[in-house]
């Protein structure tokens, strides 16, 4: 049970981080980070069991298997989810780079490229992202046995699931967030961890209640760039009454904005795509102890 002492302590920094950060690249990044740590220890259950791989009419090389390709294919959701935001905000560098080089000259091109900007924002999150992925959920384990390892491995499981819904939630579109409590029933000394584990879910959901609409993004980083865009079309329908100098305010804050969002990118990707490394080495890792075996 070290596994959940540790876990606990993170999923508590992961609470305190997003009611610090709210919801931010910053807390995406960090959630990532506890998912590369469970996939490391729920295959490091299998690695160190005395179980075999095919044992009692079952097969334990399965269940890490189909886990572990779950969490590559959510890998690639977000690796798409944030080449959208990097698009989005390469498009927002080069209108400004635009109006700046050209000044104001006309409402028709400047409008062309607010309209540009207002669609590619719709693409951002909502209800299309919900296709790219299929958010599984665990069952409990095909293999039935009461081998306390397996047990844990699949409170594991279940916690990685939680986590993977709360950064899809966050990233691309609000996806269920259900917890099954009896996995952690299997062993009374869980019952801290699943309390917090609850009140980072409900923690979660209050950062979310604010955003009714389910079309709009929610991450810190991609709110302060939408907002800013809102205030330089504002300045751009003032036609032949803008004012210049809050026109240049508004361009250094979409600059400093979009620099914002770029740096958080740069950050959650590297992170994203350690866990994916992680995941196909420990992958190879199995499938190198089966054939030796």
């Amino acid at each position: 049970m070290n596994t959940f002492s540790s876990l606990l302590i993170d999923i508590k920094n992961l609470e305190s981080s997003l009611a610090k950060n709210s919801l931010s690249l910053q807390w995406c990044l960090e959630a990532t980070n506890l998912l590369k740590k469970m996939h490391f220890q729920f295959l490091e259950i299998f690695q160190k069991s005395e179980v075999p791989m095919f044992w009692d009419g079952g097969n334990y090389l399965d269940e890490y298997m189909e886990e572990s390709l779950n969490i590559l294919d959510f890998c690639n959701a977000l690796r798409s989810a944030i080449s959208t935001m990097d698009r989005y905000r390469l498009i927002v560098d080069v209108a400004v780079r635009r109006f700046s080089d050209e000044g104001y000259s006309g409402s028709a091109m400047n409008m062309t490229e607010i309209e540009k900007l207002e669609r590619e924002w719709q693409k951002l999150y909502g209800f299309e992202n919900w296709k790219i992925v299929n958010l599984y959920k665990t069952h409990r384990p095909k293999t039935k046995t009461k081998d306390d390892e397996f047990c844990a491995s699949y409170a594991v499981r279940r916690t990685m699931n939680i986590v993977c819904s709360l950064l899809f939630s966050a990233i691309l579109y609000p996806a269920p967030l259900e917890k099954d409590e009896e996995v952690y029933r299997d062993f009374s000394q869980l019952k801290l961890f699943s309390s917090s584990l609850r009140k980072l879910v409900c923690c979660f959901s209050e950062e979310r209640r604010g955003f009714n609409d389910n079309s709009r993004p929610v991450l810190a980083e991609t709110k302060m760039v939408g907002s800013a865009v809102e205030d330089f079309k504002v300045q751009i329908l003032k036609g032949v009454a803008l004012n210049k100098e809050e026109l240049g305010k508004s361009i250094d804050s979409l600059q400093k904005s979009s620099l914002a969002l770029k740096e958080g990118l740069e950050m959650f990707d590297s992170v994203v795509d350690e866990l994916f490394q992680e995941v196909v080495k420990g992958r190879n890792e199995i499938l190198g102890m089966v054939a030796s075996s």
